[in-house]
């Protein structure tokens, strides 16, 4: 496995997160991808514990969706991320969804999220180690899977 690409989901779709043409609908995809950037946030070092500190928190700022190939009830699939970008006080997380059985990219998810201090409600600098951790990441290739 490439280590700069990570696994950060995997589901099962289940017939009431179909919309009425029978596919996922948008709000599952959403829903997948929302719970898989704690992962990734999680992979660098932004982790429950440190955001309990109160010191930091998150927040996204933009959020690009694409859709490949649709995905139906009974499907499982599985997220892989990596770290596109990142500067002093934000990072963009590029995540993948694919079809299990077949390996296809059905989806994908770039979010851009900024380190926010939780009091102020301004963007902040990264803690040295969380930038350190993700700088180690930021060249991750675009293709492979990590499964």
């Amino acid at each position: 496995m490439n280590d700069k690409i990570f696994a950060t989901g995997r589901s099962a779709v289940h017939s009431w997160q179909c919309d009425h043409m029978g596919h996922v609908n948008i709000r599952t995809y959403n829903d997948m991808f929302e719970e898989s950037i704690w992962h990734a946030f999680n992979h660098i070092g932004i982790t429950p514990s440190v955001l309990r500190q109160g010191e930091i928190a998150m927040a996204t700022v933009e959020q690009n969706l694409r859709y490949f190939k649709e995905l139906l009830a009974g499907d499982v699939v599985y997220i892989e991320s990596y770290i596109d970008k990142v500067s002093k006080k934000s990072v963009t997380v590029v995540q993948d969804m694919y079809n299990a059985e077949t390996n296809e990219r059905c989806a994908s998810c770039s979010i851009t999220a900024v380190c926010i201090d939780p009091i102020m409600r301004k963007s902040r600098s990264f803690p040295a180690d969380i930038y350190a951790n993700a700088m180690n990441l930021v060249d991750a290739p675009i293709s492979g899977n990590a499964s």
